[in-house]
C-alpha cells in the first residue's frame, strides 16, 4: 500500500479525539434520558416519562408478544398503570454511531404487591433537536418457573 492510501485509511489523532468525545457526550446525554425515564417511571410521573420518547411515528416499541411502531395511539399515552415498585440493575449504555446510544438494564418489578417479575429492557436513543429521545423500547420478562406444587 503506498504512504499516500496509507493515510487517507488511518484516521488522524484530532479526528479520532473528536469522535471520541463525540461518543462520550452522546452516551452521557443517553444516560441522562435513561435516568429521567426510570425516574419519572419511580415518580409515576406521566409527562416526563413520555417527554424521554420520540413523538413521531419513528417511535417502535416491542415485546415477546408484540410489535408496535408510531407515537400516535400508544397506550402508555392514556393508561395510568405503574409498577408498585421498580428495581433496576445492570444499566449500561454504548454508543453504536454518531448520535445513537443503546441502552440495556434488568429489571426486578413489582406490577402489583406480591407479584415480582424481573426481566430486561433496552433502548435505542436518538439525538433530537430537543436532546437524546428514546426511539426503541424493549422489554420481556425473563422465563417464569413453574408454579410451586
Amino acid at each position: 500500500m503506498s504512504s499516500t492510501a496509507s493515510a487517507q485509511c488511518t484516521r488522524s489523532p484530532a479526528r479520532e479525539s473528536t469522535v471520541r468525545s463525540a461518543a462520550a457526550r452522546d452516551s452521557a446525554d443517553a444516560l441522562a434520558t435513561f435516568r429521567e425515564n426510570l425516574d419519572a417511571i419511580h415518580k409515576r410521573d406521566k409527562a416526563r416519562y413520555l417527554a424521554t420518547y420520540v413523538h413521531t411515528d419513528r417511535l417502535v416499541r416491542h415485546s415477546p408478544t408484540s410489535f408496535e411502531t408510531g407515537y400516535a395511539g400508544w397506550p402508555a399515552i392514556t393508561d395510568n398503570a405503574w409498577p408498585d415498585t421498580l428495581i433496576v440493575q445492570e444499566m449500561r449504555v454504548v454508543p453504536i454511531a454518531p448520535g445513537v446510544v443503546y441502552g440495556y438494564y434488568r429489571y426486578i418489578g413489582v406490577p402489583t404487591p406480591g407479584d415480582t417479575l424481573t426481566g430486561v429492557s433496552t433502548r435505542v436513543l436518538v439525538r433530537t433537536p430537543e436532546g437524546m429521545r428514546i426511539t426503541v423500547t424493549a422489554s420481556w420478562n425473563d422465563a417464569v418457573p413453574p408454579a410451586k406444587k
